[in-house]
C-alpha cells in the first residue's frame, strides 16, 4: 500500500487508482478501481507528480 497526498486532506492508495483525468485547468477527476470518483481542485500535473512519487509532494 502506498498512500499519496493529493490535497491537504486527501490521501489515496495509489494501488487502487484506475484513471486520472483533467477536468479543466485546476481540477482533476481521479477514478478508483471500485468506481468511486474524487474531484479535488488540484491541477493534473500535481496529482500525477504525487502518484509518481515526486519528492515535492511526498
Amino acid at each position: 500500500m502506498k498512500l499519496v497526498k493529493i490535497d491537504e486532506d486527501l490521501y489515496l492508495n495509489s494501488d487502487f487508482i484506475e484513471s486520472v483525468e483533467a477536468d479543466g485547468e485546476s481540477s482533476t477527476d481521479i477514478t478508483m478501481k471500485n468506481g468511486e470518483v474524487f474531484s479535488p481542485n488540484v491541477p493534473i500535473k500535481k496529482v500525477l507528480d504525487a502518484i509518481s512519487g515526486s519528492e515535492e509532494y511526498s
